[in-house]
This record gives C-alpha cells, structure tokens and sequence, in this order.
C-alpha cells in the first residue's frame, strides 16, 4: 500500500481520562474517528481484525496499570490483523501483507482501533492453522503462563499452587504443567468452577469458599512440597497463599482481581522462616530475553494454541458499535471466558 493510499481516519475507541470505578471508566469510552499515522522507519501499519479484553486493558481504563500513556489515547495492549504497509528496513519489509500477531506497551495508541502502527518487532507472523481470534491473544496470556511455568522449573519447585485457576491463564498454566508434570495445586471460588477443572482430570481443586479450606490448602501443599504460589488475586488470599506454603515458600503476585492491597502477611514468616512476596510482570520477563528467544517463545505458543494447551476460550464477540454495553456485560462475567473486540 502506497502512502497515497492510507486511509486518512479510522473508528478507534478512545480514552479521555482515567476512572477508577471500572464501570465509570467502560462508560467513558468513545469510538471517534481518528487519523490513521503512517509508519516510520521498522515499523509497519498493521489494518486490525481481533483486539482481547485483558485484565490489564481494564487496570489501565482505571489508571490503575504499570503503564499509563499521555490522555487521549486509544487502549489495548495486543491483537491481530494484516500488516498493509511496512515504513522502511528489512525487518518491517518483510511482514508486508503477512497476518500478525502485534502489539507493545508504548505511550502510543494501542490496538482497540481499525489500524495500528508497530513496530516491526512487536509483530509475530501468524501460523496459517491460527485465526484472527487466536491470534489475538497469542501474547501476553499464553507467554504469561509459559514465563511463569519456567519460574517453577528454574526454581527448581516441586510443585505449585494457583488461585483464579480457571482464568484462562489459570487454564493455561494447568494445561502446561501437567504436560510438564509439575504438580498443580488449583483454587476457585464456587463448586462449579471446581468441576470445570474436574471435566479435565485436575486432581488437587480447593473451593475457597468451602469449610476448612485454609487447612486443606495447608496440608496439601506440604504433602506435594509446593514451594511456590501464583496469585492472581491479591487481597487478603495473598497471606493465605503465603502461611500455606512450606519453608522456604515464595507466593509471587501477577494480578489484582480483588482490587484490594496485599493483606494478612505474617513478618514472622518472613524473617525467620524465608519466605518471600514478589511480583511477575510480563514485560520485564521478556525484557530478559534476546531478541531470537523471544521469537522463539512466541512460535511456541503458536504450537501449543494449537493442540490447544494455550488455547483462549473466547465467549464473546463484542463489535465497535456495541462497545459500551458489550464490555459492561463482560467485566460481571470475567471467568467464563475471553472477549474478542471485532474491528473489522
């Protein structure tokens, strides 16, 4: 596509100002016509089809993400489309009419928007087997659970524990370590999310909500030495995560679905018995990894999105036009699966 051919304006949905009440800020969200950037030198104009509703897209509408951007701007971390123009290099050249996976944590616009400039390294070529949906979230949750699975290796854990195990980063990460035989111990909320686990043979599931859960928890994760917990949670689950863990335990924290701080840590257990609180944040795991590894991960998650190991059950399809209403449905209802933004 010559320059001369960019379309001038494209729908993008934007964002004014941050709102902690997640409904206020779903509420403040407009599609507005927006002038289409031409790609600089490595980047390239990718024309978008799919863009995912991560958690971390509802932090950032809240102000509350690691990242904020310069307001107005246009949300989402990741997505996939058809790269229709390439602003100069080999690298950026050589994805031109290729199907991609992209995305980035810039102060730019993000990927909730008709077209998208990134840069040529944030872009993944697509596998012929993937669609537009899968490709979309072929980034940040399935390298999430892969980054988070070679956590438990490297650390040389035993076994683990998981709460929100059936996000579908929890699904992830019990699909992964059971291929890898790393013993999961996974925690829900409600009886029905347990026999979601149960339909897929999981052995170690904990309601939260049931009696003598706390105990349970307890005894299991010292019968399978699980030295370390992913807390997907915070709030008070996080002290919970940490007093179950046998010495020298480690609970590291990589979301904040209860809104809540960090709560009932014992320093006792800190100080004498080793333990330790961290976080796991994607972009500083990737950071870490040349430039060959990281395309490396990334054709491996293809592979295992695939034979459906890092598959994303997608539940809802929500187009620019129903915006508004489509993710104020979706945020009462986060664990029954992954939305879909339809930009084409």
């Amino acid at each position: 596509m010559r320059s001369s051919e960019f379309p001038s304006e494209m729908q993008a949905v934007l964002l004014r100002d941050y709102r902690v009440d997640i409904q206020e800020a779903i509420a403040g969200l407009e599609v507005v016509r927006r002038p289409v950037r031409q790609p600089g030198r490595g980047e390239v104009l990718v024309r978008m089809e799919a863009a995912p509703v991560n958690p971390s897209d509802f932090l950032f509408l809240q102000g509350l993400y690691g990242v904020r951007k310069p307001l107005p701007a246009v949300p989402g971390w990741e997505g996939a489309g058809t790269v229709v123009a390439a602003g100069g290099g080999w690298l950026a050249r050589s994805l031109l009419n290729r199907r991609v996976a992209c995305g980035g944590q810039t102060d730019g616009d993000g990927t909730w928007a008709e077209y998208y400039v990134a840069t040529a390294r944030q872009c993944v070529p697509l596998h012929r087997d993937l669609d537009f949906e899968q490709g979309a979230t072929a980034l940040i949750n399935p390298l999430t659970a892969m980054g988070m699975t070679e956590t438990i290796r490297r650390g040389g854990h035993a076994a683990a524990i998981q709460n929100a195990a059936v996000s579908q980063v929890g699904l992830m990460m019990a699909r992964l370590c059971r291929r890898s035989g790393i013993p999961l111990i996974n925690i829900v909320r409600r009886q029905e999310q347990a026999e979601i686990l149960h339909a897929m043979d999981e052995r170690h599931v904990l309601d939260s909500s049931s009696e003598g859960f706390v105990e349970k928890l307890r005894e299991l994760a010292k019968e399978l030495r699980a030295t370390i917990a992913f807390d997907a949670v915070a709030g008070e689950m996080t002290g919970t995560l940490l007093d179950a863990l046998p010495r020298p335990g480690a609970v590291v924290v990589y979301g904040a679905l209860s809104s809540e701080m960090c709560r009932e840590l014992d320093p006792i257990k800190l100080i004498f018995e080793g333990k330790r609180v961290e976080g796991f944040y994607l972009g500083h795991w990737l950071s870490r990894k040349s430039f060959p590894t990281m395309l490396r991960l990334v054709r491996k998650s293809q592979t295992l999105i695939r034979d459906g190991t890092l598959r994303t059950n997608v539940v809802r399809r929500i187009p620019l036009a129903d915006l508004r209403a489509g993710l104020t449905d979706y945020v009462r209802h986060l664990s029954e699966g992954k939305a879909i933004l339809l930009l084409r």
